[in-house]
């Protein structure tokens, strides 16, 4: 096996101004690549550069299966004919997948995301870690307008946010919710073991009934988190037992107030979901299910 990245910590590609022209090149590249090495399989994860003209040049001049598996919502973040260009393409939404099956397309299949052991796990605070990270309540996350106004209506809440655009907010009380920019890494790790509940709400058009990513890596890491109800969430996880589930604001509060209260509970649960992930739902697990 071996590995193509394109886009982790490349300034080029986040800048709107570069990101075309970055993409050009890039595609340039994996096309030599693709050439030299001769691959059976091209595994994608999410893959913005990859256009259907690049995939039909490269399987033109070799027996290559291209394979997509797309951690976000198909229907919003990647257009239709790049779909229809893999031969294989995994999605995490049923919905998305099957609204894609009744347009003719063959391709696609249900395949939930996952976490990653050696970066997703508990870890002990120092005592400047303790002080800089340790909350009773945490938001990982950037700032989208849906988001500051859920998180308005848990201003008397001990929570502390984590996440780009939040310090940009004109309200002066999420403003002071505000523990800093965007985490990574050991820091994304030190939010999640010092926190004693950690919120994982998810996005309402990149999330329409599955799960997202942050589900396993919270688990993976330990952590008790209180996540918004999902249909594809049930038969990952164990709500009650591995994770906590509300359907509205009401709930929220009543599963926040008690549990706050009760961290030794919470740490239970996010044992009992630390052990479910690294049992069932690691990248691992995924290759053997896309091979099977």
């Amino acid at each position: 096996m071996r590995l193509f990245e394109y886009r982790r910590d490349n300034a080029l590609y986040k800048n709107k101004s570069t990101k075309a022209a970055y993409q050009l090149w890039i595609l340039r590249l994996l096309e030599r690549a693709c050439s030299s090495w001769r691959p059976d399989v091209v595994l994608v994860i999410k893959g913005g550069p990859i256009t259907p003209n690049f995939i039909r040049r490269v399987k033109a001049r070799a027996n290559t299966l291209f394979v997509n598996f797309f951690p976000d919502n198909p229907l919003w973040m990647i257009p239709f004919g790049c779909i229809e260009a893999y031969d294989v393409f995994f999605t995490k939404e049923r919905y998305a997948m099957r609204s894609l099956q009744q347009v003719g397309l063959g391709n696609l299949h249900y395949l939930p995301m996952y976490c990653v052991p050696a970066q997703h796990h508990p870890v002990v605070l120092s005592p400047e870690e303790t002080r800089r990270f340790s909350t009773p309540l945490s938001f990982v996350g950037s700032r989208y307008d849906y988001r500051e106004r859920f998180v308005r209506e848990l201003a008397d809440a001990p929570l502390r946010l984590w996440g780009a655009g939040w310090g940009r907010t004109p309200d002066p009380v999420v403003r002071g919710l505000v523990a800093g920019g965007p985490v990574f890494g050991h820091d994304k790790l030190c939010v999640y073991s010092g926190s004693t509940i950690s919120l994982n709400h998810h996005h309402p058009m990149n999330d329409i009934v599955g799960v997202n990513t942050r589900t396993f890596e919270l688990a993976a890491s330990g952590a008790c988190q209180v996540v918004d109800a999902k249909d594809e969430l049930s038969p990952l996880f164990k709500p009650g037992d591995e994770l906590l589930v509300y359907r509205d604001l009401g709930e929220l509060r009543r599963l926040l107030d008690h549990f706050l209260a009760r961290p030794e509970e919470a740490r239970a649960i996010g044992e009992n979901a630390r052990r479910r992930a690294v049992a069932e739902h690691t990248l691992s697990h995924r290759v053997d299910e896309m091979l099977a």
